[in-house]
Protein backbone atom coordinates (compact mmCIF):
# COMPACT_ATOMS: atom_id res chain seq x y z
CA UNK A 1 0.00 0.00 0.00
CA UNK A 2 2.65 2.34 0.53
CA UNK A 3 5.04 1.99 -2.15
CA UNK A 4 1.52 2.29 -4.45
CA UNK A 5 1.60 5.68 -2.56
CA UNK A 6 5.36 6.36 -3.53
CA UNK A 7 4.40 5.52 -6.97
CA UNK A 8 1.77 7.61 -7.29
CA UNK A 9 3.56 10.77 -6.14
CA UNK A 10 6.55 10.63 -8.67
CA UNK A 11 3.85 10.21 -11.21
CA UNK A 12 2.23 12.96 -10.56
CA UNK A 13 5.24 15.33 -9.99
CA UNK A 14 6.51 14.15 -13.41
CA UNK A 15 3.20 15.02 -15.17
CA UNK A 16 4.10 18.50 -13.76
CA UNK A 17 7.38 18.46 -14.62
CA UNK A 18 8.95 18.31 -11.24
CA UNK A 19 10.71 14.86 -11.68
CA UNK A 20 12.78 14.27 -14.88
CA UNK A 21 13.98 10.83 -16.00
CA UNK A 22 17.02 9.61 -14.91
CA UNK A 23 18.96 9.71 -17.92
CA UNK A 24 18.43 13.13 -18.36
CA UNK A 25 20.13 14.21 -14.94
CA UNK A 26 23.75 12.91 -16.37
CA UNK A 27 25.72 15.64 -17.70
CA UNK A 28 26.95 15.46 -21.14
CA UNK A 29 30.63 14.94 -21.00
CA UNK A 30 31.13 18.44 -22.52
CA UNK A 31 28.61 19.80 -19.39
CA UNK A 32 31.49 18.55 -17.06
CA UNK A 33 34.37 20.71 -18.07
CA UNK A 34 34.65 23.58 -16.66
CA UNK A 35 33.88 27.05 -18.91
CA UNK A 36 37.25 28.19 -19.41
CA UNK A 37 38.35 24.94 -21.09
CA UNK A 38 35.21 24.24 -23.14
CA UNK A 39 35.83 27.39 -24.88
CA UNK A 40 39.50 26.04 -25.53
CA UNK A 41 37.96 23.43 -27.18
CA UNK A 42 35.52 24.87 -29.01
CA UNK A 43 38.09 27.67 -30.54
CA UNK A 44 40.95 25.10 -30.61
CA UNK A 45 41.22 25.06 -34.47
CA UNK A 46 41.55 29.03 -34.52
CA UNK A 47 44.21 29.11 -31.56
CA UNK A 48 47.41 30.56 -33.04
CA UNK A 49 49.99 28.63 -34.15
CA UNK A 50 53.08 27.77 -31.78
CA UNK A 51 56.00 30.16 -32.16
CA UNK A 52 58.94 28.65 -34.15
CA UNK A 53 62.16 28.84 -32.02
CA UNK A 54 64.59 26.44 -34.34
CA UNK A 55 64.63 24.76 -38.41
CA UNK A 56 66.44 22.46 -39.50
CA UNK A 57 67.90 22.55 -42.99
CA UNK A 58 69.10 20.62 -45.57
CA UNK A 59 71.75 21.46 -48.44
CA UNK A 60 74.23 20.13 -50.95
CA UNK A 61 77.42 18.16 -49.93
CA UNK A 62 79.72 20.48 -52.19
CA UNK A 63 78.75 24.31 -51.49
CA UNK A 64 81.42 26.17 -50.41
CA UNK A 65 82.39 28.94 -50.03
CA UNK A 66 78.31 29.63 -49.35
CA UNK A 67 78.18 27.07 -47.05
CA UNK A 68 80.73 24.73 -44.88
CA UNK A 69 80.17 21.36 -43.67
CA UNK A 70 82.22 21.88 -40.96
CA UNK A 71 81.77 25.32 -40.32
CA UNK A 72 79.38 27.56 -39.43
CA UNK A 73 80.41 29.94 -41.64
CA UNK A 74 79.77 30.58 -45.70
CA UNK A 75 78.30 33.78 -47.18
CA UNK A 76 74.75 31.72 -47.57
CA UNK A 77 75.34 30.74 -44.07
CA UNK A 78 75.48 34.25 -42.61
CA UNK A 79 73.00 35.67 -44.61
CA UNK A 80 70.55 32.72 -43.52
CA UNK A 81 71.98 33.44 -39.58
CA UNK A 82 71.64 37.03 -39.82
CA UNK A 83 67.44 36.63 -41.37
CA UNK A 84 66.76 34.17 -38.60
CA UNK A 85 68.50 36.76 -35.73
CA UNK A 86 66.33 38.99 -36.52
CA UNK A 87 63.26 36.63 -35.76
CA UNK A 88 64.87 34.67 -32.77
CA UNK A 89 65.23 31.69 -34.91
CA UNK A 90 67.91 29.46 -34.00
CA UNK A 91 69.43 27.12 -36.66
CA UNK A 92 68.82 23.95 -35.06
CA UNK A 93 70.97 22.00 -37.58
CA UNK A 94 72.50 21.91 -41.30
CA UNK A 95 72.62 18.38 -43.16
CA UNK A 96 74.92 18.31 -46.32
CA UNK A 97 73.67 15.39 -48.45
CA UNK A 98 73.55 15.13 -52.32
CA UNK A 99 70.85 17.35 -53.84
CA UNK A 100 67.83 14.42 -54.74
CA UNK A 101 68.59 13.58 -50.80
CA UNK A 102 68.57 16.80 -49.46
CA UNK A 103 65.60 16.92 -51.24
CA UNK A 104 63.88 13.58 -49.82
CA UNK A 105 64.75 15.08 -46.57
CA UNK A 106 62.30 17.47 -46.27
CA UNK A 107 59.41 15.23 -48.49
CA UNK A 108 59.62 12.70 -45.74
CA UNK A 109 59.76 15.48 -43.02
CA UNK A 110 62.54 14.23 -41.30
CA UNK A 111 64.11 18.06 -42.22
CA UNK A 112 62.14 21.34 -41.91
CA UNK A 113 63.36 22.66 -45.13
CA UNK A 114 65.83 22.34 -47.77
CA UNK A 115 68.20 25.30 -49.02
CA UNK A 116 68.55 25.99 -53.06
CA UNK A 117 65.11 23.94 -53.44
CA UNK A 118 64.89 23.24 -57.60
CA UNK A 119 61.68 24.82 -58.40
CA UNK A 120 58.05 23.60 -58.28
CA UNK A 121 59.13 20.63 -56.00
CA UNK A 122 55.13 18.84 -55.28
CA UNK A 123 54.26 19.28 -51.78
CA UNK A 124 56.62 21.90 -50.99
CA UNK A 125 56.17 25.30 -49.58
CA UNK A 126 58.75 28.54 -51.00
CA UNK A 127 60.42 31.33 -49.54
CA UNK A 128 61.38 34.45 -51.80
CA UNK A 129 64.95 34.15 -53.31
CA UNK A 130 68.33 34.47 -50.17
CA UNK A 131 70.96 35.00 -53.05
CA UNK A 132 71.28 34.50 -56.60
CA UNK A 133 73.84 32.15 -57.95
CA UNK A 134 75.54 32.78 -61.20
CA UNK A 135 75.82 29.64 -62.96
CA UNK A 136 78.59 29.42 -66.38
CA UNK A 137 80.75 26.85 -68.58
CA UNK A 138 84.03 27.24 -67.76
CA UNK A 139 87.01 25.70 -70.01
CA UNK A 140 90.76 25.80 -70.74
CA UNK A 141 91.36 28.72 -72.59
CA UNK A 142 94.14 26.85 -74.54
CA UNK A 143 91.42 25.04 -75.80
CA UNK A 144 89.66 27.26 -77.99
CA UNK A 145 86.57 25.97 -77.72
CA UNK A 146 84.29 28.36 -79.23
CA UNK A 147 81.33 28.38 -77.02
CA UNK A 148 78.27 31.26 -77.67
CA UNK A 149 75.31 30.06 -76.49
CA UNK A 150 73.89 26.83 -74.60
CA UNK A 151 73.31 24.75 -77.74
CA UNK A 152 77.32 24.87 -78.44
CA UNK A 153 77.85 22.24 -75.48
CA UNK A 154 75.84 19.79 -77.89
CA UNK A 155 78.83 17.99 -78.90
CA UNK A 156 81.67 18.85 -76.04
CA UNK A 157 82.05 16.78 -73.16
CA UNK A 158 80.31 18.51 -70.13
CA UNK A 159 80.19 17.51 -66.69
CA UNK A 160 77.31 19.64 -64.73
CA UNK A 161 76.57 19.22 -60.75
CA UNK A 162 74.21 16.88 -59.94
CA UNK A 163 70.61 18.12 -60.44
CA UNK A 164 72.21 21.00 -63.07
CA UNK A 165 68.71 20.05 -64.94
CA UNK A 166 66.62 20.64 -63.21
CA UNK A 167 68.27 24.38 -62.24
CA UNK A 168 69.71 25.83 -65.21
CA UNK A 169 66.34 25.30 -67.56
CA UNK A 170 64.87 23.29 -70.36
CA UNK A 171 66.82 24.15 -72.75
CA UNK A 172 69.83 23.40 -70.85
CA UNK A 173 68.10 19.88 -70.24
CA UNK A 174 67.07 18.93 -73.50
CA UNK A 175 70.82 19.90 -74.65
CA UNK A 176 72.42 17.83 -71.86
CA UNK A 177 69.82 15.29 -72.38
CA UNK A 178 70.80 14.49 -76.17
CA UNK A 179 74.39 14.62 -75.56
CA UNK A 180 75.75 10.90 -74.97
CA UNK A 181 79.27 12.99 -73.29
CA UNK A 182 77.34 14.77 -70.44
CA UNK A 183 77.17 13.93 -66.75
CA UNK A 184 76.77 14.88 -63.44
CA UNK A 185 78.69 14.46 -60.02
CA UNK A 186 77.55 15.12 -57.01
CA UNK A 187 80.89 16.77 -55.66
CA UNK A 188 81.70 20.02 -57.51
CA UNK A 189 85.57 20.19 -56.19
CA UNK A 190 86.24 17.18 -58.33
CA UNK A 191 84.53 18.99 -61.31
CA UNK A 192 87.43 21.57 -60.96
CA UNK A 193 90.30 18.74 -60.42
CA UNK A 194 89.03 17.18 -63.93
CA UNK A 195 88.92 20.20 -65.17
CA UNK A 196 92.38 21.40 -64.54
CA UNK A 197 93.60 17.74 -65.28
CA UNK A 198 91.96 17.41 -68.84
CA UNK A 199 88.86 14.86 -68.05
CA UNK A 200 86.57 16.98 -69.47
CA UNK A 201 86.54 20.14 -71.82
CA UNK A 202 83.86 21.86 -70.28
CA UNK A 203 82.43 21.77 -66.64
CA UNK A 204 78.78 24.18 -65.43
CA UNK A 205 79.17 25.08 -61.35
CA UNK A 206 78.88 28.22 -59.82
CA UNK A 207 80.76 31.12 -60.53
CA UNK A 208 81.78 31.80 -56.28
CA UNK A 209 82.23 27.66 -56.24
CA UNK A 210 84.46 27.54 -59.28
CA UNK A 211 86.85 30.21 -57.67
CA UNK A 212 86.78 28.97 -54.69
CA UNK A 213 87.89 25.14 -55.22
CA UNK A 214 90.50 26.99 -57.41
CA UNK A 215 91.85 28.51 -54.87
CA UNK A 216 91.89 25.47 -52.64
CA UNK A 217 93.59 23.24 -55.27
CA UNK A 218 96.48 25.40 -56.10
CA UNK A 219 99.17 23.47 -54.10
CA UNK A 220 98.05 20.77 -55.70
CA UNK A 221 96.95 21.23 -59.11
CA UNK A 222 98.21 24.19 -61.67
CA UNK A 223 95.41 26.47 -61.63
CA UNK A 224 96.92 29.31 -62.26
CA UNK A 225 96.71 28.03 -66.36
CA UNK A 226 94.08 30.69 -68.27
CA UNK A 227 90.20 29.80 -67.98
CA UNK A 228 87.36 30.85 -69.75
CA UNK A 229 84.15 32.09 -68.20
CA UNK A 230 81.31 31.81 -70.32
CA UNK A 231 77.70 32.95 -68.56
CA UNK A 232 75.49 31.09 -70.95
CA UNK A 233 72.65 31.33 -67.57
CA UNK A 234 71.19 33.79 -66.21
CA UNK A 235 70.98 34.30 -62.32
CA UNK A 236 69.69 31.71 -60.69
CA UNK A 237 67.82 32.36 -57.49
CA UNK A 238 67.78 30.69 -54.84
CA UNK A 239 65.04 29.78 -52.36
CA UNK A 240 64.29 27.84 -49.44
CA UNK A 241 61.31 25.18 -49.40
CA UNK A 242 59.86 23.41 -46.84
CA UNK A 243 57.54 20.92 -45.92
CA UNK A 244 55.14 23.31 -43.19
CA UNK A 245 53.64 26.78 -44.69
CA UNK A 246 53.81 28.10 -41.51
CA UNK A 247 57.66 27.75 -41.29
CA UNK A 248 58.27 28.91 -44.80
CA UNK A 249 56.40 32.51 -43.80
CA UNK A 250 58.32 32.68 -41.41
CA UNK A 251 61.71 32.36 -43.33
CA UNK A 252 60.67 34.88 -45.75
CA UNK A 253 59.53 37.38 -43.45
CA UNK A 254 62.74 37.09 -42.09
CA UNK A 255 64.86 37.39 -45.30
CA UNK A 256 62.77 40.36 -45.76
CA UNK A 257 63.55 42.02 -42.99
CA UNK A 258 67.27 41.06 -43.70
CA UNK A 259 67.18 42.54 -47.00
CA UNK A 260 65.85 45.89 -45.55
CA UNK A 261 68.94 46.10 -43.43
CA UNK A 262 72.24 47.15 -43.85
CA UNK A 263 73.65 43.63 -43.04
CA UNK A 264 72.40 42.09 -46.07
CA UNK A 265 74.74 44.53 -48.48
CA UNK A 266 77.35 43.90 -45.89
CA UNK A 267 77.88 40.19 -45.72
CA UNK A 268 77.40 40.56 -50.12
CA UNK A 269 80.26 42.88 -50.20
CA UNK A 270 82.66 40.23 -47.88
CA UNK A 271 82.13 37.99 -51.14
CA UNK A 272 83.34 39.97 -53.24
CA UNK A 273 86.30 40.90 -51.07
CA UNK A 274 87.27 36.87 -51.04
CA UNK A 275 86.56 36.85 -47.22
CA UNK A 276 85.23 33.06 -47.83
CA UNK A 277 87.83 31.75 -49.86
CA UNK A 278 90.59 29.24 -47.87
CA UNK A 279 93.74 31.66 -47.26
CA UNK A 280 91.32 34.52 -45.57
CA UNK A 281 88.15 32.70 -44.33
CA UNK A 282 88.38 32.64 -40.46
CA UNK A 283 85.76 31.99 -37.94
CA UNK A 284 82.45 34.06 -38.21
CA UNK A 285 82.21 37.08 -35.19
Amino acid sequence: MKSNIVLSICLFNLLLGFCRPLSATLLSPIENVPLSDKFNALSKNEQSPLMIDNISFSTSDSIAPYFFADEEIGVQYDLLKAALDSKNIAIKEIVHAPNLRAQRLVRTHRIDCMINTPDNVAGLFYTQSLIEYKNSAFYLSKNNLNIEKISDLNTLSVLGFQNSKQYLGNKFKDIANGNPHFSEITNQKSQVVMLFNGYVQVIVLERRIFEYYRYLLASKLDTSVAVTEVSLFEPAQRKIACHDKITAEEIDSAITSLKQSNRYQDILELAEKNYYQPQTKTPSQ
